[in-house]
């Protein structure tokens, strides 16, 4: 199996089909950009997340602290969803943000918040007809 394949079945169990093709198609392609998708497929996918070490549901924890950190709410989106198909529960999910609070600040977890309660909707996970979401409330 080559690094390509590796990385896209990593993808294809962490993320779905639709995006395990649409990342092998980019990577597979002369567009622009095309060398940044098989970047992430060789090395992220296939190199890193299949290191011995650290478990996927670890590097899923990892991966939103950072995203967390750097205030980037699609890439939190994606891992979180990620994390999910590893294993994670939303319990342990809210226990990462609470968990980066007090070294991030409020801002950048209502900004995980926002993405999360996409994630949460998307997923039909937490549903209660009281709850009003995490928009705003930060």
């Amino acid at each position: 199996m080559t690094n390509r394949e590796a990385g896209i079945n990593v993808v294809r169990e962490m993320m779905g089909d639709q995006a395990a093709a649409k990342l092998s198609a980019s990577a597979n392609s002369n567009t622009f950009g095309a060398a940044i998708a098989a970047y992430a497929v060789d090395q992220v996918f296939a190199d890193i997340w299949t290191r011995p070490g650290l478990d996927r549901r670890s590097r899923s924890l990892v991966s939103m602290s950072v995203m967390i950190a750097m205030r980037q709410p699609h890439e939190f989106a994606i891992h979180m969803g990620a994390g999910l198909n590893n294993g994670l529960t939303l319990k342990e999910i809210e226990e990462v943000l609470i968990q980066a609070l007090p070294y991030v600040g409020y801002p950048a977890i209502a900004t995980a918040l926002a993405a999360a309660a996409d994630v949460i909707k998307e997923h039909g996970l937490d549903v209660d007809e009281n709850y009003a979401g995490h928009r705003g409330l930060l």
